[in-house]
């Protein structure tokens, strides 16, 4: 089902067990400084998918008490250098201690580093939340093909596979056919309005999520409510509708 027509099928009341949870931000950095200065509308967040990019952020994670964040634990391409065996047996070791810990942020980036280099730390992260059924949360820049041929051989036991800043409308239906979400950041609005609603209209209802990647947000962000409603006015949406569909979504495979 497409996005254009999300308008009928998002009206609907929010169920009473998730009354008091307004949106859900599918990836941010709940450790790093200047999270709530850059992100003023954090304390409406119902779900937050807070991932980390090296292993110095895991205790950090483990100690968060911000509300409603779901821990996801990894090793970020740009730092693919620090993973090793240990590192690997810590993970595995967090994943049999919290049935409720997935992984990322992990993935792939062509723009930054070697993917040669990479690619060994993002597969055995795969294997790792394949083997646990965790959810996955994947950086992917400029190497699509790469990240759905790994993602094909081993993430078939992942519970889900959040695709992190997905802006590839080219892509959507071979990842799709894979059940991977589609996670929209901020940064998007920069395109023009017909390469957005191309993108939107792309993704199946099911299947999106919105997030901010805060405190790494653009110098215009006004929170998550400021994003949604303008990406709504500029594809012919509804604001409130797009937080309720992406709330519902994030939900569903986390069981927050």
């Amino acid at each position: 089902m497409g996005f254009r027509s999300l308008a009928i099928n998002i009206r609907h009341p929010i169920r009473s067990a998730m009354e008091g949870m307004w949106f859900a931000d599918a990836h941010l950095h709940v450790t790093e400084t200047g999270l709530s200065e850059r992100y003023p509308d954090i304390g409406d967040a119902g779900i937050l998918f807070g991932c980390t990019a090296r292993p110095s952020e895991w205790d950090a994670l483990t100690s968060c008490r911000i509300p409603g964040t779901v821990r996801f634990y990894g090793v970020h391409p740009w730092y693919s250098d620090e993973w090793n065996g240990d590192v690997a047996q810590r993970l595995a070791f967090v994943m049999e201690s919290d049935q409720n810990a997935h992984v990322g942020e992990i993935g792939l980036d062509s723009k930054r580093g070697n993917l040669g280099d990479q690619t060994p730390a993002f597969v055995e992260q795969l294997d790792l939340a394949s083997r646990f059924g965790r959810v996955v949360n994947i950086h992917m820049i400029g190497c699509e093909k790469e990240v759905l041929d790994a993602l094909r051989a081993h993430a078939k036991g992942c519970r889900a596979i959040v695709l992190h800043s997905f802006s590839s409308e080219s892509y959507v239906k071979p990842f799709a056919e894979i059940g991977c979400m589609f996670s929209i950041n901020p940064r998007i609005l920069a395109r023009s309005d017909a390469r957005l609603v191309r993108l939107m209209s792309s993704i199946p209802e099911d299947r999106l999520l919105l997030e901010t990647d805060a405190p790494y947000v653009p110098k215009d962000f006004s929170g998550m409510r400021g994003f949604a409603h303008t990406l709504a006015e500029r594809t012919s949406s509804d604001g409130e509708g797009l937080m309720r569909l992406a709330l519902d979504n994030a939900r569903r495979i986390t069981d927050v």
